[in-house]
């Protein structure tokens, strides 16, 4: 799924099997996706991310500037960027309240499990990023590298999945 834009309202996605709450369905990226306001809530329903690629799908230039943003990724998926086993890149958040929370091995904001997290950029808003088992709470899947990582306004909150990196690499990344 491209080209998907979120200016305000209620909004509630879940994603099927494979599919990501909002972007790629089984094997499809997630990419140019913009939320500017609203309340929304997007829930994977078991291996793409909350936000960007489905199951075996990369998400790409996602872009968040306001609103409430809840993204929770599958298993081995990111909540925000890569589905499982897939990267998650060019992610950019200047706004809004943003809860993202990867599934087994995902991390909160970047790769899905085995995959890197990069071009990740926090200017503003508050975000709070939980990485799964293994993961960085933003960066790199388990065994996947965080990199180009820039954060210069807002207020961060990272956490780790076990032997993760709060911002940058996965376990073995």
């Amino acid at each position: 799924g491209s080209d998907i834009t979120i200016t305000g309202g209620k909004v509630t996605a879940r994603g099927g099997n494979y599919g990501a709450g909002i972007g790629g369905g089984a094997y499809g990226n997630g990419s140019d996706i913009t939320v500017t306001g609203g309340e929304v809530t997007a829930n994977s329903g078991n291996y793409g991310a909350g936000i960007g690629g489905g199951g075996w799908g990369n998400g790409n230039n996602i872009s968040i500037s306001g609103g409430k943003v809840t993204a929770t990724g599958g298993t081995f998926a990111a909540g925000i960027g890569g589905g499982m086993h897939r990267d998650g890149n060019d992610i950019t958040i200047s706004g809004g309240e943003v809860s993202a929370s990867g599934g087994e091995n995902g991390a909160g904001i970047g790769g899905g499990s085995g995959k890197d997290g990069s071009n990740i950029f926090i200017t503003g808003g508050g975000v709070n990023a939980i990485g799964g088992l293994a993961a960085a709470g933003i960066g790199g899947g388990l065994g996947g590298n965080g990199s180009n990582i820039t954060i210069s306004g807002g207020k961060v909150g990272a956490t780790n999945g076990l032997n993760g990196a709060g911002i940058g690499g996965g376990q073995h990344g």
